[in-house]
């Protein structure tokens, strides 16, 4: 996600509308690709809030030697998780990183043997059988970062085998330069002069705090009382055998109408405005968790908007929405959220229920393209007050669209 956060539906929506009627770009379409993109050996170092990426886009041929794959002329079933994993290895302790003047470990993520695709850049591949000599493989390593970092460095040593250079892009999403490295010049730096910061979350409206005091001061408090106190009234006059029989009638019966007075007055009721304020904040604080790579920093954040049992099945449904299984596990990165409906469903014990639809707008960034990804939700969301502040206790998901 980026900074900036667009609060106003109705631009957004305008947005949404203007990028859907741009020739190309509704199907994530980018401009034609650089020259320089032909390179046997290409390099991408893709800087976002949270975390960082290494990628590399590979000839097979100019690594098929390196990995003791030099005699291979096809690449199919037989033989491609086998290479994939040789290349991946290989490139482990290859072109270390530093971050900030640390040096930083990186996880390999995933890879792939990988396809040109006239819309998404590369693809996983997906034919049978691939002659050796017009394969690719993609190859993603990835970290956790805390925050955005001032600087990156990276040490380039992967050269296509006649030693020429290799073609390597850093920085951010729509902000990324692209440098030939060589043996004899191999370090790549990144400053942070882009003002890359930490997306923060919204504020939620303050969510009421209901007390038993709440509920003593009002009317079915005070009938209760009175029927404590008529129970009661027999032994304070010293009619101690007329008290056996009131006392426990006044008391059932004044403690019957708390716990009516309590139930009635949690129904909370919301106007369409406070609903659909309450609702943006909560939903666009859930896409924002995901910016996050560390699985705890997620719940973390998630934990700010959604409470109980759905807090886990929140995080694996829009996990699974924001993978994109043909880049191989690449994952959207929600930059703004539309709330178009949000319709408060009349009121439940403790909080309230609402109807919306709303659209997430993100990205997918990976070997060097970025493209524009859009989808529609209708769900019925449940909201109440817990510790004093809004969560999403309930959702059920009624329809989800790709636009």
């Amino acid at each position: 996600m980026q900074p900036s956060l667009i609060g106003n539906h109705t631009r957004l929506a305008a947005g949404i509308a203007l990028l859907l009627a741009l020739p190309g770009l509704s199907r994530g379409q980018q401009p034609a690709a650089s020259p320089l993109a032909v390179a046997p050996v290409r390099g991408y170092l893709s800087v976002e809030a949270f975390e960082l990426r290494k990628e590399f886009v590979l000839d097979f041929d100019a690594v098929a030697e390196r990995v003791g794959a030099a005699g291979v002329t096809t690449i199919d079933a037989t033989n491609r998780v086998a290479l994939e994993k040789a290349i991946g290895d290989w490139l482990v302790p290859l072109c270390p990183v530093s971050v900030d003047g640390r040096p930083l470990a990186m996880d390999l993520d995933r890879v792939h043997f990988v396809r040109p695709d006239v819309e998404k850049g590369l693809v996983v591949e997906d034919r049978e059988s691939v002659a050796a000599a017009e394969a690719l493989v993609g190859v993603v390593f990835a970290a956790a970062l805390d925050g955005p970092p001032g600087e990156v460095r990276v040490r380039w040593e992967v050269f296509p085998p006649d030693g020429s250079e290799a073609v390597v892009e850093a920085g951010v999403r729509g902000q990324r330069t692209a440098r030939k490295l060589s043996m004899a010049a191999p370090e790549l730096v990144w400053k942070n002069e882009s003002g890359l910061t930490a997306p923060a979350l919204l504020k939620v409206p303050a969510a009421p705090v209901r007390t038993w005091g709440d509920v003593i001061g009002s009317v079915p408090g005070w009938a209760a009382m009175g029927c404590c106190l008529a129970g009661l009234l027999p032994l304070l006059l010293g009619r101690r055998r007329l008290a056996v029989g009131t006392a426990p009638v006044g008391l059932v019966l004044g403690g019957l109408l708390l716990a009516w007075g309590w139930q009635r007055d949690s129904r909370i009721v919301v106007s369409a405005e406070q609903a659909d304020e309450i609702c943006y904040a909560l939903l666009r604080n859930v896409y924002h968790a995901f910016d996050y790579r560390r699985e705890s920093d997620i719940y973390d954040t998630l934990a700010r908007s959604a409470t109980g049992d759905l807090l886990t099945r929140i995080y694996l449904e829009i996990q699974r929405s924001l993978q994109v299984e043909t880049q191989g596990g690449a994952r959207v990165r929600v930059t703004d959220v539309d709330l178009r409906r949000c319709e408060p469903g009349g009121s439940m014990v403790g909080g309230f229920e609402a109807e919306c639809e709303w659209v997430a707008v993100g990205t997918v960034t990976h070997w060097g393209h970025t493209h524009d990804r859009v989808n529609r939700y209708r769900a019925r969301l449940s909201v109440a007050p817990v510790a004093g502040e809004w969560r999403l206790v309930g959702l059920e998901l009624v329809s989800e669209e790709r636009i």
